[in-house]
């Protein structure tokens, strides 16, 4: 791993996760010191300038993957626990204060020319990863360009340390939908706060960051000099989506490849996705022997995923973004009219995976965390902590494979042998026992005999086992699903 800067980050970016990707960074052992830096959120609130609400998500306890929906975090936090994992890993190089300056791609290999200290260092590697930001040199290389979505506004982001004593102004993240003033408002952590102010046509970036102007900013919202002012910052929020992911034996994933607006708190969230739809592949690739070619379902995946929610992201900030009085008020009067009239509010559903996985009702869905026991205990524990991140093969409960399904059983051991295979309350003693507390597996696998669920906790598909196993091959050999293995 080759990182620029010599420390992590002091301050805060990020601030949003969701359940899923906390879950994911269970699979790594990190989940715990991540909540302890996070408060959940209670909920996502749209007001208009009188603060009256026009619409709203309100969001308690636990998802079904065991973790709160919406978590309010301090970044600086999850990057000294990943870089405290990363230290316990052997296997692992970490090269700080080091620049990539120059990739040379040959037959078999990459050629990375490495800065440090004023030396210059060359290696060689199967494959190079880009994860280097939205100013990607990786992206450079490889020659992809980004495609603009169609949103590009200057934002104010201001992050502060709060009074002692006061650990929260709210549980809520609001967006002041005030066509003078744009503004949210949300956590960032425990004893943190963040607003970010939308800027106007005629305001100047170098003024609006001087420390008065900040404070004269902030005074609606709290008394600004007892607060600490942590950071702040002009960006321009917008929607870009990288058209190439992968050029033969360099890819690139997270900000190098895609960049939304914050409405939706996805930024941090969907890199974490790609990173851990990219792992066990490149994992396949190099150990296993699996053709490149399985690296093309990253993009394949994760492209038109992270699309569909950079332009529900795009939806709702066009609603906050509004600056024209009359189209502001003609907005709240339909939002007050929608919530007198009981009908939802128009937020975009969360897209679930569509591309590269099977085309069933189960696929692409995040499977919910299931307990499981031990051999030889009595006491369930989380799926996860039991098996990791690896692929995982659920029997419905009373399934009885015949001698077909037992046979593709074994292929999918020999196509994945780190895959587990489990059963809902099973007496196999060759399979791991799962208790579905609260029957979401069972209603996920309906009257189907398995699911098969890849290790970022994706159900790849449902069906029975024989046939699974076949549409995995295809998978796992860069082939479209229609192609039948023998």
């Amino acid at each position: 791993m080759v990182e620029r800067e010599s420390d992590i980050y002091r301050l805060p970016r990020a601030v949003a996760m969701d359940h899923e990707v906390l879950r994911q960074l269970g699979l790594i052992g990190i989940a715990d010191k991540v909540l302890a830096a996070s408060n959940p959120s209670e909920g996502y609130e749209f007001v208009n300038s009188e603060r009256e609400v026009l619409v709203a998500r309100y969001q308690t306890g636990l998802a079904d993957t065991g973790y709160p929906f919406a978590n309010l975090f301090h970044q600086p936090s999850l990057e000294t626990a990943i870089r405290e994992r990363l230290a316990e890993l052997p296997n692992v190089r970490v090269m700080l204060d080091s620049e990539v300056v120059g990739l040379e791609q040959e037959s078999e290999t990459v050629l990375t020319s490495i800065r440090r200290n004023d030396i210059d260092i060359r290696v060689r590697s199967r494959i190079v990863v880009g994860c280097d930001g939205g100013r990607s040199f990786v992206r450079r290389c490889i020659g992809s360009s980004m495609r603009d979505l169609g949103f590009d506004e200057p934002w104010l982001v201001v992050d502060v340390k709060l009074p002692e004593g006061i650990e929260a102004l709210s549980n809520k993240a609001m967006q002041l939908c005030d066509p003078q003033h744009p503004t949210t408002s949300t956590q960032s952590g425990p004893g943190r706060h963040r607003w970010e102010f939308m800027l106007m046509p005629d305001e100047d970036p170098d003024d609006v960051t001087r420390e008065a102007s900040i404070r004269s900013r902030l005074a609606p919202w709290i008394d600004p000099e007892t607060v600490d002012i942590e950071r702040s910052a002009v960006y321009r929020f917008h929607g870009l989506i990288a058209d190439e992911w992968r050029r033969d034996r360099v890819l690139i994933i997270g900000d190098a490849a895609h960049q939304m607006p914050p409405f939706l708190g996805q930024g941090l969230c969907s890199g974490v996705r790609d990173a851990f739809n990219l792992a066990w592949k490149l994992l396949s690739v190099i150990q296993d022997g699996t053709d490149i070619l399985l690296l093309d379902t990253v993009s394949a995946e994760r492209s038109p995923h992270v699309e569909g929610i950079t332009e529900a992201a795009i939806q709702l900030g066009k609603l906050v973004c509004e600056m024209d009085p009359q189209k502001a008020a003609q907005r709240d009067r339909r939002f007050k009219a929608d919530k007198a009239a009981g009908r939802p509010p128009p937020f975009p559903p969360m897209p679930r995976m569509q591309h590269g996985i099977l085309d069933d009702h189960t696929a692409g869905n995040v499977l919910p965390e299931p307990y499981a026991v031990k051999k030889g205990d009595t006491v369930p524990v989380r799926l996860d902590e039991l098996v990791g991140y690896v692929p995982l093969l659920i029997i419905a409960r009373d399934a009885k494979p015949p001698v077909e399904g037992q046979d593709a059983i074994k292929a999918l051991a020999a196509l994945c042998p780190s895959m587990r295979v489990c059963q809902i309350g099973a007496t196999d003693s060759s399979r791991l026992e799962l208790v579905d507390q609260d029957n979401h597996l069972q209603a996920m696998l309906d009257d189907q005999e398995a699911l098969l669920v890849k290790p970022d906790r994706i159900v790849f598909g449902s069906g029975d086992i024989r046939t699974l196993a076949n549409q995995w091959a295809n998978y796992m050999g860069g082939a479209k699903f229609s192609k039948r293995v023998a």
